[in-house]
């Protein structure tokens, strides 16, 4: 069966249609998960947890790595199932990895009625209207790419939100495969950003998190001529907005106005994610990452010499092609060197489309998994020593969540690190958003626990 000459089913319009929502990967696919619940209930749709009651189901996924096309693909072997008998209901696969697949997903399970990247977010209803009509498989790239506005947003309750910035990746990291399947780079006007920015805060929200593949790339070509400092500074006036953060950012694009403008800015945290991926130039050069060790290394001296104590997360990547015990050496090196305050830390996974995946000399699986724990160890270490460090300190966090049972509230510090208060009988507890200060006593790899200070 064609993709295009699908066996027709009807797909009528239920007076109070629901959908339900699977979403894999990163903050960029979580908000894109919200963007289509805000865009899918400003039309009537109403959210269900069962997907079986479900008249839409999306499964939003993530292709970084084969891990998550695997868990994505399971879920969806299971859902599909849920088609039978239930010619209304709509299977829909979203995200990078239905933007990478495309065709073969519906050739893999024709029960999918509906496969779109990223970039098709807002052209959601369009194409389940044009589902309906057609009653026929309908693929995202079929419909004009639509402008960088602002759709509704479905956020889960609280005083922390996700928002996009700025899309895609210019980049041609050999591993990457977010260019192909996340596009060019495109930012959204900063004017558009502020104003969703001050809806957020009427709403009660006290935090953003600015998000893009490159977010200090924000600006590029824009024709308003504003980059991503310009960005911060103009958030930071926003009144009743307490904290902003962003990731993820590209060594390649983290410049001078950046650094003074997180220096000088009351509300941009102390907290910056660089992904390095390697502590070896020749591996950084197979990469393809546009940079060297010695130029990353200018990057952090300009940004601690700016923020003195600014808290350094990174990415870093184990048994790429070619790399020797001495590549892995050098990279436990930098991790000593730089003391990262954390790192994601992954094997390599191949992705097919990409620059390097049929290239040879990776590593043996259990070499790349004997590295892998050693790094791991290294960081765990590292992120301990540093947590017992801040014991007898007192921390300010933004009040993310409260547990009347436990008699503990929870939130972050400037730094990003995870901050457990408990409360004595009497002491009342503090509201959401509120800022308050917390004397840290003990701690674990996982984050610090005190009492109010």
């Amino acid at each position: 069966m064609d993709e295009n000459t699908a066996e027709a089913r009807p797909f009528p319009l239920t007076e109070a249609p629901t959908y339900h929502i699977r979403t894999f990967g990163c903050q960029m696919n979580v908000h894109d998960s919200e963007r289509m619940a805000g865009i899918l209930a400003e039309s009537g749709y109403r959210s269900t947890d069962d997907p079986e009651k479900a008249s839409l189901i999306i499964v939003n996924t993530c292709t970084v790595r084969d891990k998550a096309d695997n868990k994505a693909l399971s879920d969806l072997g299971r859902l599909r199932l849920l088609k039978k008998g239930e010619g209304e209901k709509i299977l829909a696969v979203t995200g990078c990895m239905a933007e990478r697949e495309q065709e073969r997903l519906h050739r893999m399970m024709p029960e999918i009625d509906l496969v779109a990247g990223p970039a098709q977010v807002r052209n959601l209803l369009p194409m389940i209207d044009r589902l309906r009509t057609e009653k026929r498989f309908q693929l995202g790239r079929d419909f004009d790419l639509p402008e960088m506005t602002t759709p509704p947003a479905v956020r889960p309750p609280g005083v922390t939100a996700l928002v996009t910035v700025q899309e895609g990746c210019d980049k041609a990291c050999s591993y990457c495969v977010v260019p192909r399947t996340r596009g060019p780079e495109r930012s959204r006007p900063i004017g558009a950003i502020i104003s969703e920015v001050r809806t957020l805060v009427q709403e009660g929200y006290r935090e953003v998190t600015l998000l893009g593949q490159n977010v200090n790339g924000y600006g590029k070509n824009a024709p308003e001529g504003e980059g991503f400092a310009d960005l911060l500074l103009a958030l930071d006036a926003v009144d009743g907005l307490s904290r902003i953060r962003f990731t993820t950012s590209h060594p390649s694009d983290l410049d001078l106005p950046t650094i003074k403008a997180m220096a000088c800015s009351s509300k941009v945290m102390p907290h910056l994610h660089l992904p390095v991926q390697s502590g070896s130039d020749r591996m950084l050069s197979l990469m393809d990452r546009g940079y060297t060790l010695d130029g990353y290394r200018e990057k952090v001296r300009h940004l601690r010499e700016s923020i003195p104590h600014v808290a350094l997360t990174t990415d870093l990547i184990v048994g790429f092609c070619e790399e020797s015990e001495e590549d892995f050496q050098q990279t436990l090196e930098v991790v000593s060197e730089f003391r990262f305050d954390g790192a994601f830390c992954f094997i390599y996974s191949p992705r097919p489309g990409t620059p390097a995946f049929e290239r040879e000399g990776m590593p043996d699986r259990a070499v790349s998994l004997d590295r892998f724990r050693r790094l791991d160890e290294l960081m765990s270490a590292l992120v301990l020593e540093k947590n017992r460090g801040r014991i007898g300190s007192t921390e300010e966090i933004l009040v993310e969540r409260v547990d009347p049972e436990a008699r503990t509230f929870s939130g972050r510090t400037p730094h990003f690190r995870t901050v457990r208060c408990r409360l004595s009988e009497t002491e009342p507890f503090p509201l959401l958003g509120d800022i308050v200060s917390v004397r840290i006593d003990s701690c674990s790899k996982a984050g610090l626990a005190g009492v109010s200070a």
